[in-house]
């Protein structure tokens, strides 16, 4: 099991903070430092979440925060940056939602529940290592940012008044100064200059962030990155076939398909030992009913067929990936834990992945809620469609609308949507992305049972080609945080981390 910070968002858990405050106002993208599973990237699915609203998992753990410790105090500094134990309380604090997802129990203390996986480490470590971690990160890129030149601008002054008076409005519905009511909010004595610092780091932070994302690849870079590093980014297909098969198979039963598989080759070979094979071990009846030996023996290897599969360190992966094996040849593998080996027949070598998705964004008028009907909801899509084409139909004001007027799940992060498979949408509006004359910039109206789609079509993507990029901008990451690190090194007050929450 692994547990690891979101990826970074454009400002630093501005919706959380919105939330918890019960904002509805329009914002930028964000995302809190929070726990996530390793594989976090999940289909998109349409939700129906109301316009302008903001959906965040709430903390879900059990945390008893110190209220007496110097909210000033440094707990993590580099050169130029810090985070106090006023602004740690906020990271700590976002960085336990969604703990129950992995089966975290809110009403116990972290510190009383282990970490599965790691024996001797409770849940409270990883919080507090986690929130060490995305602190150093955060400081590392600050410094960064400062080295190439970028500087605090208008626009973070802009955005935090925008925050503030938001937080004031929502304050002032429960008879409360801001200050109490964020203490409020997160039961603790944190302050408004607290989440501000953590605001503006992200700015900052940010700015480098976005130069590695714009980063542009040549189809040159590409390929000797895939060549480079072949297992780490091709497919194969093969059949593996257990003759064991989780069963008494009588010996001589195993020792007859072992010796017309050992030193053999061709898919043809493969399938007459595996139809041996059923024949001498399978229910009659069963055959029968399936239409026969051969009919039974196509069904069999059908579900024994691995396709698209990516390497594994193994005796299997290794043989497939040599450069002497070939389409069709036999390897046996016994098994640690009985005599019966698995009979593997590579179908493929290792091809590059050529699986075409699409990254679009979308604003939902959602019919039902607030539209009460599908032609009310086209109106208004038409409306503010019009007037954003009017307006130059920019990506960036497209964001903004779509966080004013979207009731899809993922209006606070510009709609978009990364990855998209065909057929994974409903068919408008897999049609409308997968249009073989679609490029990037197009748009347009698609209407669905769910209601009527603002479109934005950002870019295609090939599979092999995707994985390529993300290696060499995780390449470029380390890189960065690498020699970041010897100009500035982050200094960190763990035993102090560990005091600020009981």
């Amino acid at each position: 099991m692994k547990f690891r910070t979101a990826a970074p968002a454009l400002l630093l858990a501005l919706i959380l903070m919105l939330t918890a405050c019960g904002g509805n106002a329009p914002a930028s993208s964000a995302a809190a430092p929070a726990a996530s599973p390793a594989s976090s990237e999940s289909a998109p699915q349409e939700s129906a979440t109301a316009p302008g609203a903001f959906t965040v998992p709430a903390t879900t753990a059990a945390l008893n925060f110190a209220q007496t410790e110097d909210l000033d105090a440094a707990v993590v500094k580099t050169q130029n940056f810090q985070y106090t134990v006023g602004e740690m309380l906020y990271v700590i604090g976002s960085m336990t939602a969604n703990l129950s997802y992995y089966g975290v129990d809110p009403s116990v203390s972290l510190k009383e529940q282990n970490f599965p996986g790691e024996a001797g480490k409770t849940w409270f470590d990883v919080v507090i290592e986690q929130s060490l971690s995305y602190a150093e990160e955060q400081l590392l890129y600050c410094e960064a940012a400062l080295g190439k030149g970028y500087r605090p601008g208008p626009e973070d002054d802009e955005q935090i008044a925008q925050m503030r008076a938001v937080a004031e409005q929502n304050a002032s519905q429960s008879g409360w100064d801001v200050e109490t009511y964020f203490q409020q909010m997160f039961s603790t004595n944190i302050r408004w200059k607290d989440l501000e610092g953590v605001f503006r780091k992200s700015f900052l932070a940010q700015k480098v962030r976005e130069e590695l994302l714009t980063t542009e690849y040549t189809q040159e870079d590409l390929e000797r990155e895939y060549q480079d590093n072949l297992k780490k980014y091709a497919l194969i297909d093969y059949y593996a076939v257990d003759l064991g098969d989780g069963e008494a198979i009588p010996d001589d039963v195993i020792e007859a398909a072992r010796a017309a598989l050992s030193s053999a080759s061709g898919t043809d070979v493969y399938r007459q030992a595996v139809q041996d094979f059923l024949q001498a071990v399978k229910d009659p009846a069963e055959i029968e009913k399936a239409g026969g030996i051969g009919a039974y023996t196509d069904s069999y290897l059908e579900s024994a067929a691995h396709r698209g599969v990516g390497y594994t360190a193994s005796e299997f992966f290794d043989w497939a990936f040599s450069d002497s094996t070939r389409e069709g040849d036999i390897l046996l593998v016994d098994s640690d834990q009985a005599k019966t080996p698995y009979a593997y027949c590579l179908l493929k070598k290792p091809y590059k992945d050529m699986t075409v998705t699409v990254d679009i964004r979308h604003i939902l008028f959602k019919t039902g809620t607030p539209y009460a009907t599908k032609e009310e909801a086209r109106a208004m899509a038409d409306k503010i469609y019009q007037e954003w084409v009017d307006a130059g139909a920019a990506e960036e004001r497209f964001i903004e609308l779509c966080a004013e007027y979207s009731a899809d799940g993922n209006a606070a992060d510009g709609g978009i949507y990364t990855g998209v498979t065909e057929g994974q949408m409903v068919q408008p509006f897999n049609d409308w992305c997968f249009d073989a004359a679609r490029k990037p910039g197009d748009h347009g109206i698609v209407d669905t049972e769910f209601g009527s789609h603002m479109m934005y079509f950002i870019g295609r993507n090939i599979g092999w080609e995707t994985a390529a990029s993300n290696g060499l901008l995780s390449r470029d990451y380390d890189a960065l945080m690498e020699a970041q690190k010897a100009l500035t090194p982050a200094e960190t007050d763990r035993e102090l981390a560990g005091r600020i929450v009981r």
